[in-house]
């Protein structure tokens, strides 16, 4: 799935959050900070587990788009210079592999409609944000923000962008658990 949004079926973000938990737990990174993204999904879940394939494709290839998900569960592939900037530490280019990642453990083999911006499908059962929601989850779980942390030291510790930390900060803000 690419960067347009999809109706999906609904789930909440603690539904989501107890999801991205399961998979950190499932691939033996519960309790790591600092995910290593880019070898678990491409080492664990297509090397080890023969899970999901794992391609690199090029920009002509993939359209433009910075990552696609398969919606039968077949394939991630992530276009070539993000796949790079992941493997360099890159924290927007991890979050998209962990956004795509949230597709496949999220969306597979569900019936997909398209949705458009002000078509009135609530941010909870659309497909981007649930996928944005699993990344931040998976990458930045709920238990290891304490408060008093800084979007620099949750940036720092989880290998995210200053503005995924700072989106985080936010919402676990808003729902008093920061």
């Amino acid at each position: 799935m690419g960067s347009e949004n999809y109706v999906v079926p609904a789930r909440s973000w603690d539904n989501i959050s107890q999801v991205a938990e399961s998979v950190r737990y499932h691939l033996g990174l519960h309790g790591i900070a600092f995910v290593p993204i880019v070898e678990a999904v491409e080492n664990i879940l297509d090397l080890k587990m023969n899970f999901v394939r794992f391609e690199v494709g090029d920009y002509v290839e993939m359209a433009g788009a910075e990552g696609l998900t398969d919606p039968n569960g077949e394939f991630i592939m992530i276009r070539e210079d993000v796949y790079e900037k992941a493997v360099d530490g890159d924290g927007r280019a991890r979050f998209t592999i962990a956004h795509e990642l949230g597709h496949l453990v999220l969306h597979t083999g569900i019936p997909l409609a398209r949705s458009v911006h002000g078509d009135g499908v609530a941010a909870y059962s659309k497909s981007e944000p649930q996928a944005n929601q699993f990344a931040a989850e998976f990458l930045m779980p709920r238990s290891m923000i304490r408060r008093g942390m800084t979007r620099t030291d949750i940036a720092r510790i989880h290998g995210v962008s200053d503005e995924a930390a700072h989106l985080r900060l936010e919402f676990l803000r808003k729902k008093g658990l920061a």
